[in-house]
């Protein structure tokens, strides 16, 4: 019996929804003419888990999932988490065993240990890394967990091939390569990242600080984000040394809202194959579209914009109106969408008139001229509430409060038919100096917000409260700025009791400046790494 062509393994149940990696990736590949294999939540402690389908024709691809596994095994004051979203009934542990370290389902660094597991069985088959964990490990990176400078993820994983951000067409094009006979050696596609020996040949490229400069001095990690954030931008390969090798990431793969219409066209069961019931993740997500990909907004402390990119790229409105029909034929459907939206669900329909534009953020320090904003979304969720068969959209989404401020029409239609109880912003703090080096708008765009936001609410038949999201801790902040943030929250009507401690993911700004302690211009920055202190932060603004 033939094998599969590819064998995705990933550490929790398979979901064949749009909105996870692996289902989307799998019909993709299928609509190709390729096969599928699944392994989900391999026992990995013992290498024959991963072998339990065989060889595959072309590569395995390890998904460790839409979040990093540390962020998601950790909380920000380093405690490991007992839960897992993402699992069935939310259980992080391997049933009938103890819950240990050990024996957690998701393990830490799961893309290392899976893919080192594989080596172990199948020496000679490719193996393709990707997800948001790969993508924010390919280079040099702190990893706040052990508090250290960690290699490339490629060096740890010995994978053959890293695909950065979306990858849909990158897996499209590696399983059409080496089917046509290529050496997985020699594939240079863009959208991807991989180890070579020598750069010479490059011509186009930025090189960064290498592993051995960042070793030896904290400044050097900043100065590689910002480079890197350069390339990108430049949509040049960015190369980083590491010993005597160097990892090598070619520019972007360019995507179009045709793509995106073709990946979420196809009919997505939503559920997990072969079992009843859902993990917490896909409950939450089971009835959700995802309208656009990228995010304008480029804060400090978001990975999206090193995954997804700045560009706003955003499906059809047939599309979208397609898949709400499809919706309706789940077996659980009762006529609500909980979200329509993408990582920031207003920008839908968004566009910049300039190629090539070099600016970190379309938003900061001012809305840019160049983005081309419209109506698109307030049509759109107004067409989806009023289609027959639907009695509710909500927006589970983020939304832009600064963006809302300059549209009081779609302000007043989200409270009006698209709000639960809450609308949640998120303006993560109060303090301008703060604020700057998130990257966010000033306090006073809050406070227009919220008087805009209060004028509207007090004529609603039904009232909506405003729920702030803020961030403690980030670099910058001192002590004194949370007594000032509490104040101001308040005297705007505003609770002060979702706030959550910053969490240095790998690969952005903030991680960078939390590292280095410098600004870019080389200006000492306060940074609180105390965890005691950073509770004691969090208790005094939420008391």
């Amino acid at each position: 019996m033939p094998g599969y062509d590819i064998i995705f393994v990933l550490p929790y149940p398979f979901s064949d929804h749009p909105s996870f990696p692996e289902g989307i990736l799998k019909r993709t590949l299928e609509s190709e003419g390729f096969s599928v294999g699944v392994i989900e939540r391999p026992f990995w402690q013992k290498k024959e888990s991963f072998s339990v389908l065989g060889k595959p024709n072309l590569f395995f691809a390890i998904i460790s999932g839409p979040v990093d596994s540390i962020v998601l095994n950790y909380t920000s004051s380093r405690k490991r988490r007992v839960e897992d979203q993402y699992q069935k009934a939310g259980k992080g542990f391997f049933d009938n065993y103890p819950p240990s370290i050990k024996y957690r389902i998701r393990p830490d660094n799961t893309t290392i240990v899976f893919a080192n597991r594989i080596k172990e069985s199948f020496k000679d088959v490719p193996i393709i890394i990707g997800g948001v964990e790969a993508s924010l490990r390919r280079f040099a990176h702190y990893d706040f967990q052990k508090d250290k400078i960690r290699r490339s993820i490629l060096f740890d994983s010995r994978a053959d091939l890293l695909v950065n951000g979306p990858g849909e067409k990158q897996i499209i094009n590696i399983a059409e390569d080496l089917k046509n006979g290529k050496k997985i050696i020699d594939l240079e596609l863009n959208g991807t990242s991989r180890i070579i020996k020598s750069i010479s040949d490059i011509d186009k490229k930025i090189e960064l600080p290498s592993l051995e400069d960042i070793l030896g001095d904290k400044k050097k990690l900043l100065e590689a984000y910002l480079l890197k954030e350069k390339g990108m931008k430049s949509g040049k390969t960015i190369c980083q040394k590491n010993g005597d090798r160097y990892v090598v990431s070619f520019p972007a793969e360019a995507y179009s809202g045709n793509d995106l219409d073709r990946f979420y066209s196809y009919d997505y069961s939503r559920t997990h194959f072969g079992s009843e019931g859902y993990s917490p993740a896909l409950r939450m997500n089971l009835f959700s579209i995802t309208s656009h990909r990228g995010c304008g907004g480029g804060c400090s402390f978001c990975s999206i914009t090193q995954s997804e990119g700045k560009k706003i790229i955003s499906r059809s409105t047939e599309s979208i109106f397609k898949e709400a029909h499809l919706l309706m034929r789940h077996k659980e459907w009762k006529g609500v969408i909980s979200d329509v939206g993408g990582p920031s669900a207003e920008m839908y329909g968004y566009g910049c008139v300039v190629s090539g534009c070099m600016k970190n953020s379309c938003l900061f320090t001012t809305h840019c001229s160049s983005l081309k904003k419209g109506d698109s979304y307030r049509e759109l969720l107004k067409t989806l509430r009023n289609t027959k068969g639907i009695k509710n959209v909500f927006i589970g989404s983020g939304v832009r409060y600064d963006n809302l401020t300059v549209n009081p029409g779609l302000l007043e239609d989200i409270l009006e038919y698209h709000s639960g109880k809450f609308l949640r912003i998120a303006p993560e703090h109060t303090e301008d100096h703060v604020l700057d080096i998130m990257r966010k708008p000033g306090f006073g765009s809050l406070k227009k917000f919220t008087e805009l936001f209060y004028e509207i609410n007090n004529k609603m038949r039904r009232r909506i409260q405003l729920s702030p999201y803020i961030i403690i801790g980030h670099p910058g902040e001192t002590f004194e700025d949370i007594r000032i943030m509490k104040e101001k929250l308040r005297s705007i009507g505003l609770a002060t009791d979702d706030a959550q401690i910053f969490t240095p993911t790998p690969g952005t700004y903030s991680t960078a400046l939390y590292y280095s302690e410098i600004t870019p211009d080389d200006k000492p920055l306060l940074v609180e790494k105390n965890i005691k202190e950073l509770i004691k932060r969090k208790k005094y603004l939420s008391d």
